[in-house]
């Protein structure tokens, strides 16, 4: 199986141009055959980029893609719109495995793809690919949005979670601020419907979830929030939705996060200390998790496979930089706690 496959991975994005170049950069060099990429703002400028990418399909996501290619209604939430995508995509590709992920979201393979995929059960569609989540470790910042390390998950059911975060621990689902759950790489040609982190198979009450594997060596290295001021745009969205919606769209501790910033978080100043407390990691939480093997080195540098891609384009990923191109809405959003700037 290892030479006698192929893979793809398809997203639906909405970040900074040089983000999603480097999403797709680094997926394309590790092997991907396909990397779809469909741009939630039909306006994007970064959609013009990645059509110039060997390897990416762009999909403007305006009126046209949706009331002409897929004949609906544009869906109100992010996560319908992603999975609906994702299977649109599932069934018109021809790739044997389909990935997919977000563009925070990057593949890490320690050993061969093939190697998991012969490890699968003749009955298995899919591969359940974990996820680590970016941290920094104490005395650093990062530069880009691409340094620090990657923590791997600490079961809440252990007393561990709790000796190692402390009172944090009430945010943190299973050590992390994100999700732990993983996501999928699906096999092609099976009649199913691609969710957030796994295919389903069958209809109406015959809905279920395929048989899998979990990958032993496979994860994806999950930066949520590739700065802290990136994270506290995408918090405040959500605190805008209202409680009917967080409860809707997050997982508890995610929805203890949201709230928190929501009502106890008075400016901007406050919301980056509580970002800094669940992602900056103390001398004590860095010890303990290095003692248990729950951290991983694990490293994204996708500048080399861009400059193989598109030798005329020179990639920025500072920290400063990439903030400075979150875009007015999220700028707006991070100025309402700012205080005694101008609304």
């Amino acid at each position: 199986m290892a030479q006698d496959f192929s893979w793809g991975v398809v997203a639906t994005v909405r970040e900074p141009a040089d983000l999603v170049l480097a999403f797709a950069a680094h997926h394309l060099g590790l092997g991907a055959a396909e990397v779809t990429l469909f741009f939630d703002d039909p306006e994007d400028p970064g959609a013009a980029l990645l059509e110039q990418v060997p390897g990416c399909t762009v999909h403007r996501c305006g009126e046209d893609y949706w009331q002409g290619t897929r004949r609906r209604e544009r869906p109100a939430l992010q996560s319908q719109r992603q999975m609906l995508n994702a299977t649109w995509t599932y069934n018109r590709t021809s790739v044997d495995w389909l990935l997919h992920i977000d563009a925070d979201e990057f593949l890490h393979l320690p050993t061969p793809l093939g190697e998991e995929l012969e490890a699968l059960r003749p009955g298995d569609g899919w591969l359940k690919i974990r996820n680590f989540e970016r941290v920094w470790r104490p005395g650093t910042q990062g530069d880009t949005i691409f340094d620090g390390v990657f923590r791997k998950p600490v079961k809440d059911a252990d007393d561990d979670l709790a000796r190692i975060y402390g009172s944090k621990a009430r945010f943190l689902w299973n050590g992390f601020a994100g999700h732990p759950i993983g996501k999928a790489l699906s096999a092609t040609g099976r009649d199913f419907r691609i969710n957030t982190h796994s295919p389903r198979a069958g209809r109406g009450t015959e809905n279920h979830l395929p048989p899998y594997r979990t990958a032993r060596h496979a994860a994806l290295l999950h930066f949520d929030g590739l700065t802290p001021l990136h994270w506290a745009a995408k918090t405040l969205r959500y605190a805008e939705q209202g409680d009917a919606a967080i409860d809707a769209l997050l997982h508890p501790q995610r929805q203890a996060q949201v709230r928190h910033v929501r009502d106890a978080c008075p400016d901007l100043r406050a919301i980056l200390d509580f970002h800094g407390d669940l992602f900056h990691l103390s001398e004590q939480e860095d010890l303990a998790l290095s003692l248990i093997g729950a951290l991983s080195s694990a490293k994204i540098d996708p500048e080399a496979e861009i400059a193989r891609l598109l030798p005329g384009h020179r990639p920025r990923f500072e920290t400063r930089h990439f903030d400075e191109m979150l875009g007015p809405e999220n700028a707006a959003r991070l100025m309402t706690r700012v205080p005694g700037a101008s609304r």
